[in-house]
């Protein structure tokens, strides 16, 4: 039993991979042909699209609580969210920065920067009294949405204002980040690009079911806490389209798409994939997330953007510096908060 576990559990990751590489593909050939920038594609497509793990978590999560299937399924689904948050912004953005410094302008992290910050905020605010209700997940729909909206119209800005003389030179702006991208992957129409990009999308959300029920069946073998293996296991499974996407897009010189998918992925997975699932069903949020986990995550928060401001670039040894703050978090987690 506990082999075969093991087993959907690397299944669920090859999937992960592959169907990130997928999307990756489609998303650039769609984005070519509507003269869509890089940073649009990584902040909005494609931030949602290797988010769709994440919300099919919560969706499912929701269903299964509502229909009694797993009653107790919201440590999983509550600590993914956290966990795919921390895992992000750490492990994953010091992975990126190892394989290759990361550029990023004052624009995004002017924008992006508080609404991370705005966005947890809102998660913690809700989830303060332990629980998360439907009223609430609609009110972090809603807000996604008007993020999405504030995206929307300071890109048309951008747009705008990259003719002023000087204004590229005082914002170090990126000018790769903004102009329309253009893919490898030239195919024949539309519609064969957009069945590409729901193919991905597809191998991601089985991907992303066998990682679940794998890893509770492990946690269940091991007697490992729900809240642990929704952070630290099903956290970091779920963030693997986001690892694999980023780093396919530096590899292709795409650092728009990179450093925009994780910064919109964040949001996306703390709004938008909670209020998705919460909305079917109330969430409980674990105390030991509450008290330790959130603090942490704000902590992980803060020095990432600092690092990333410092320079607008992030080196190396910066990376290294996120990934080792990323294992010390697990360690701890695994041997002082089993509970």
């Amino acid at each position: 039993m506990i082999l075969l576990s093991i087993l959907f559990l690397i299944l669920g990751f090859i999937g992960l991979y592959f169907g990130a590489k997928v999307v990756i593909i489609g998303l650039e050939s769609i984005a070519d042909r509507f003269h869509i920038s890089h940073m649009m594609v990584g902040l909005t497509i494609l931030s949602i699209g290797t988010s769709l793990p994440e919300i099919a978590v919560s969706i499912m999560g929701g269903f299964d609580k509502l229909l009694g299937i797993d009653p107790t399924i919201d440590a999983i689904v509550i600590g993914n969210k956290v966990g795919s948050f921390l895992t992000q912004i750490t492990l994953i953005l010091g992975i990126l920065a190892v394989s290759q410094p990361i550029f990023v302008s004052k624009w995004e992290l002017r924008r992006e920067g508080p609404m991370l910050f705005i966005s947890l905020l809102i998660f913690l605010f809700f989830a303060l009294d332990g629980l998360i209700t439907q009223f609430e997940a609609l009110l972090m729909i809603i807000i996604y949405i008007l993020y999405l909206s504030l995206v929307i119209w300071s890109e048309r800005l951008l747009q705008k204002k990259k003719l002023e003389s000087g204004y590229l030179e005082k914002e170090r702006l990126d000018t790769v980040s903004f102009e329309p991208i253009e893919s490898p992957h030239k195919t024949s129409s539309t519609f064969k690009d957009i069945c590409i990009f729901l193919i991905g999308l597809i191998i991601l959300l089985f991907a992303a079911e066998f990682t679940l029920l794998s890893s509770h069946d492990l946690s269940k073998e091991f007697n490992i806490p729900e809240n642990v293996v929704g952070i630290l296991i099903v956290g970091f499974g779920t963030s693997l389209p986001e690892l694999v996407a980023d780093l396919t897009a530096i590899r292709r010189e795409s650092y728009g798409i990179a450093v925009g998918d994780i910064l919109g992925s964040n949001i996306c997975d703390i709004l938008l994939a909670t209020g998705s699932g919460a909305i079917i069903v109330n969430f409980n949020v674990p105390r030991i997330i509450l008290f330790f986990d959130l603090p942490v995550l704000f902590l992980a928060l803060f020095l990432a953007l600092y690092l990333l401001w410092s320079e607008k670039t992030l080196k190396r040894w910066e990376g290294i510096l996120l990934i080792s703050f990323y294992g010390a978090y697990a360690i701890l987690k695994i041997s002082m908060f089993q509970i």
